[in-house]
Formats: C-alpha cells, structure tokens, sequence
C-alpha cells in the first residue's frame, strides 16, 4: 500500500498554505499572507501575534517559539545530558582540550555582565580567561546561555571549546576576525557531524554569514583550509597567529 505524506499545514491558520510561505529551519510552513510581529530567534518560524500563545523570551525583542522551547537546554543538569557527545564528537574532530574546562549554564543577562552587550547579533556564550603570569593563559570556564535548542547549544559549545583550545595551545596573538572565524569553522565542523535538518541550515547560515568579524573570519579560513589543510592552518595559526 502506498504511504500517503500529509501535505504541511500553517502554523498559524493551520491551513495549507495556497500561494507562498515562509519555511522555519524546522521545515515548518507559515502562509506569507500572514504579518510577521514575532519571529522565533532560533528556527524563524513566525507569528502573526506579537505574544502568541506557547511562545516565551529569550532575551529582551527575541521570542523561542514553542518547538524550540521543547528541548531547549535550561538547567546545568539539562547541560551534562548534552556535553558528553559534544565533547566526544570535537574530540574526533581533532579538538582534544589539553585539559577539562568546566561549561556552565548561564542567564543572557551573566552572559552580558562579564562580557558587556554585543554591538550586534546575540551572545550565546564566552570563554573565560586569564592571561600573563607564571602559568601563561588560563582558561577558567565555558558559560553558554541557558535556553537554547541542542543544536544551538552544541554549536555554541563547539565555537567555545574552538577558543578554550586555542588558549592552551599557547598560540601566538591572533586577530580578533581569525580567531572568530577559526572557531566559527570549528562549529561548523560540529554542525556537519550532527547531521539534522536544523544543523545544516545552520551550517548555510554561518557561510553567508555577512557580520564582517564571524561570518567574514569564518569564510576566510575556510578559504585557507581549502587550499593548505586544516593541520597545516593551525599548525600556523598557533605558531604565528596568522593565516600565512
């Protein structure tokens, strides 16, 4: 017997849509005839009521829809669910922490606290740091803020281990636009391995990318990778904090 896929329904009227539609990173449709007051920060999806029903914040002007909110990674227990294949799969990329750094929960407002506001995007998480003294830089912990997704959160992690590992290494000084793009290249690596729907739009997103810092950094050692290898660019990058 042939299966029969039901056709996707609107979000909001659910009705299938009859002439255009928005599509989430979730796959999920929304008629365009609908006016977007609210957009999920994290898959898209959007709403025709600027507080719908089911959704909540995430910080101040950015909403979680209710997908997002299902499995969103909340509490430090939630976290230790997560970090182990996070940590196994950067480990089988190549990306083996000289030593544990402890990752903790956050709220976006900690977040901000010690690393003050972005002057754009949204900061999902830091990697804190001592540097100078006898022991060189130490790194002092992962903070990822609370709420997100699992892919989200992973990915977040990734980029931040991408800045632990650099740190331990002793590299050399590295300009702020390539070592954003390195660790953005590293949670890209991370986003391929994780191989859901969500994680390859991401993956699209963080190449087109048009912040000239992340997404520029990210398109410029991946660039690099492409023509020299991945060992051959950070064995460079550690030992003189460049490209070249």
């Amino acid at each position: 017997m042939d299966t029969v896929v039901a056709a996707p329904v609107c979000t909001v009227c659910g009705r299938r849509p009859v002439t255009a539609y928005r599509l989430s990173l979730r796959g999920e449709v929304t008629c365009a005839e609908h006016p977007v007051r609210a957009e999920c920060m994290f898959c898209a999806r959007t709403h025709d009521d600027p507080a719908p029903p089911g959704w909540r914040p995430f910080t101040a002007g950015m909403m979680r829809c209710p997908r997002c909110l299902v499995d969103a990674v909340e509490t430090q227990r939630e976290a230790r669910l997560h970090l182990p294949s996070v940590r196994r799969q950067m480990t089988e990329i190549g990306l083996e922490l000289p030593e544990r750094v402890r990752v903790r929960i956050v709220s976006p407002q900690e977040a901000e606290a010690v690393a003050g506001p972005l002057a754009t995007g949204v900061l999902l998480g830091l990697t804190e740091q001592l540097i100078g003294g006898e022991e060189g830089t130490r790194v002092t912990g992962i903070s990822i803020v609370a709420g997100m997704p699992p892919t989200y959160f992973g990915r977040a992690v990734a980029h931040e281990i991408g800045h632990a590992w650099l740190a331990l290494r002793g590299r050399a000084p590295v300009d702020d636009v390539v070592e954003e793009g390195v660790c953005e290249l590293f949670a890209y690596a991370w986003l391929r391995r994780r191989g859901t729907p969500m994680a390859l739009q991401l993956r699209s997103r963080l190449g087109a990318n048009p912040d000239p810092v992340y997404g520029g950094g990210f398109r410029m050692v991946h660039q690099a990778v492409q023509r020299h290898g991945i060992a051959t660019v950070l064995d460079r990058l550690l030992t003189t904090g460049g490209l070249r």
